[in-house]
């Protein structure tokens, strides 16, 4: 094989959700079969490495340094907050139709295990947001796991209490460990109607 499809497969590869195999089909489909969707491809990559930016309050996907959409609709409640693991699972809540609130994307999920702190994720901006008085509920959409348990009860105790926010959690029409990227829109709707106190 050519060094120059090597290099390729193997980028591919490295990204999220793709193996080998499936790397290569889409390596040998761009770099034969479509020209014209490589080239595409490219300029779209290249569009996103030069726009996109994390979202200055919520930490989701902004342009140019912006706040993002969402953050910037004055139709939304935006003193409610959704609060994410990662910018997919804000995707999927959007997607759904079932929250026209705010949003804050944490990054990841405090786990001692993985050496995950909060100081390791973005608690930071969620504070400061806080502290300007900007939140009035925060709605705890993190999957149901070990992980996601000790990130709510973090919340809960060092953020929401001390500030009197009011704190619910999705309820649980996802399966126990399962990720909130993957569930359907049916399921992401129910969980967001069902929350309760934490």
């Amino acid at each position: 094989m050519s060094r120059a499809f090597e290099s390729l497969c193997a980028n591919f590869a490295r990204l999220p959700g793709m193996g080998r195999k499936s790397a290569e089909r889409i390596a040998l489909h761009l770099a034969f079969a479509d020209r014209a969707q490589a080239q595409a491809l490219i300029e779209s990559l290249r569009l996103a490495l030069d726009t996109l930016t994390p979202c200055p309050k919520c930490c989701g996907i902004s342009e140019n340094s912006g706040l993002c959409e969402i953050c910037s609709d004055s139709s939304r409640n935006l003193s409610s907050v959704c609060l994410v693991e990662s910018a997919s699972d804000m995707a999927a809540i959007e997607k759904s139709g079932a929250w026209r609130g705010s949003y804050h994307v944490l990054g990841g999920k405090i786990s001692p295990i993985k050496d995950i702190k909060p100081s390791d994720l973005n608690f930071g901006s969620l504070e400061k947001r806080a502290d300007a008085g900007e939140i009035s509920e925060i709605v705890l959409a993190l999957s149901n796991d070990i992980e996601g348990e000790a990130t709510c009860h973090y919340i809960a105790q060092k953020i929401a209490a001390p500030r009197g926010i009011k704190v619910s959690r999705i309820g649980f029409g996802l399966p126990s460990g399962s990720q909130l990227g993957f569930a359907d829109t049916g399921t992401i709707k129910s969980a967001l109607a069902s929350r309760k106190n934490f």
